[in-house]
């Protein structure tokens, strides 16, 4: 593989966007006069791969990630109840209180730098909602197919470590099957999620190892990425890149113009908030860019 093919931009204007009627997910009208929303929309979607009326074969998944929604939900608005089958689910907060009800009898509410996941296996129904009055709620979610069907569901969580995340990466998530992972969360599939937020001037590294690829996200603020792939990268805000190994990188915060109304910039001035999903490599992304 040519150094340039070993990290592929995608920028947000690839991304597919979803801004869908309140009913169709339990809730009431538009409060599009509250100046409490950031949106006149309850719901503003963006979709990485082939999702809901988002539909692009050329960009169904990547390796064993199958979906990345990044969902922005007013206050007092949210998904209610609905199934979901043999994925692992986890959801990443980003600003805001998400409040998370399952089939099993789980209920709590998560907070910025928080993960959750949840082994839908053999079947399983959860709710996701805002209960916030005043505070909109962003968060991450990725499905990750599993290696087996029809496992058992299950459910965990993480609270966050701001300081295990501060200029370096943060192990949240891994396989199950490796004894060698400290990562907080387990899953059922050979893949991690890395999460770090990087101050000005601060730098830092990653390797994705021959046989591996990795999926990156540049959750706020925007940074530079310098790595053996040859060409230097900017990522802003919603804009992701495709990481094939051999491949180690560097992430830099760098000065663009000021982020997107929708949400309060929470990464700080001049910094920049990351989040990667690694796993094995098993064929190439998207066949549209």
């Amino acid at each position: 593989m040519s150094s340039k093919s070993l990290f592929r931009k995608i920028a947000n204007s690839k991304l597919g966007v979803s801004e869908p009627n309140p009913a169709w997910f339990g809730n009431p009208a538009n409060e599009s006069r509250n100046p409490l929303w950031t949106l006149k929309n309850w719901l503003k979607s963006r979709f990485h791969f082939s999702f809901a009326e988002y539909s692009n074969p050329h960009n169904i998944n990547f390796g064993v990630l199958r979906v990345m929604n990044d969902d922005l939900v007013q206050p007092n608005r949210g998904f209610g109840e609905h199934p979901h089958r043999d994925a692992e689910i986890c959801t990443y907060v980003v600003q805001g209180h998400l409040t998370h009800q399952d089939s099993m009898g789980t209920a709590e509410t998560l907070h910025r730098g928080a993960v959750q996941f949840m082994t839908a296996g053999r079947g399983v129904s959860h709710s996701e909602h805002n209960l916030h009055q005043s505070d909109p709620l962003r968060f991450i979610q990725i499905w990750i197919t599993t290696r087996t069907r029809g496992l058992k569901p299950n459910y965990g969580s993480f609270v966050g470590d701001e300081a295990g995340r501060r200029n370096q990466w943060q192990h949240l998530v891994g396989d199950v099957n490796d004894s060698k992972s400290s990562s907080a969360i387990q899953i059922n599939q050979d893949a991690n999620i890395h999460v770090t937020e990087i101050d000005a001037g601060e730098t830092v590294t990653f390797t994705v190892a021959e046989g591996r690829q990795a999926y990156l996200l540049c959750v706020e603020g925007a940074g530079m990425v310098r790595g053996d792939h040859g060409s230097d990268e900017v990522l802003v805000r919603h804009d992701a890149a495709e990481v094939y190994g051999p491949n180690t990188f560097t992430i830099t915060p760098a000065e663009v113009s000021a982020e997107s109304t929708e949400t309060a910039a929470t990464a700080g001035a001049g910094a920049a908030h990351f989040l990667l999903v690694e796993m094995k490599h098993t064929g190439r992304g998207r066949s549209d860019l």
